[in-house]
């Protein structure tokens, strides 16, 4: 397995060469469970040679894009992604990620959520403005 290891801070033995740029912070995610998300940023930290809160913010830039590119999947949320982005906090919700609060999938789970109930409010009040 070429992925570092959560539990100490030393990088598993078959991994001699520290990667940097996007392919760190994959295999930093590779296998990660929730709780654990959080522990990420001194990982980030060390590998870039940045402080704890310069750490946090790329760590929240890549659940961000990650976020985005799950939205550009999913068949409800793809034609809405600027609507989206407009309306909804995603940085946010990847703090949210990064601090081990919910994961990924549930960022995506609330905002289909979200884009269902604002259109079925809107077909109910058409029919309350028509009636009334």
């Amino acid at each position: 397995m070429n992925s570092f290891n959560i539990n100490n801070n030393e990088p598993e033995e078959n991994n001699k060469v520290k990667s940097k740029g996007k392919s760190a912070l994959d295999l930093l995610h590779k296998d990660i469970i929730k709780e654990n998300e959080k522990n990420i940023n001194l990982k980030i930290s060390d590998i870039y040679g940045v402080d704890f809160d310069e750490a946090n913010e790329i760590h929240i830039n890549y659940h961000t894009l990650r976020i985005k590119n799950l939205i550009k999947k999913t068949d409800i949320l793809y034609k809405m992604i600027s609507t989206i982005e407009n309306y909804f906090d995603i940085p946010n919700l990847s703090s949210k990620v990064v601090n081990g609060e919910i994961t990924e999938n549930s960022c995506i789970d609330m905002l289909i959520n979200a884009v269902k109930n604002q259109s079925q409010s809107q077909r109910k009040d058409r029919y309350i403005n028509f009636y009334s």
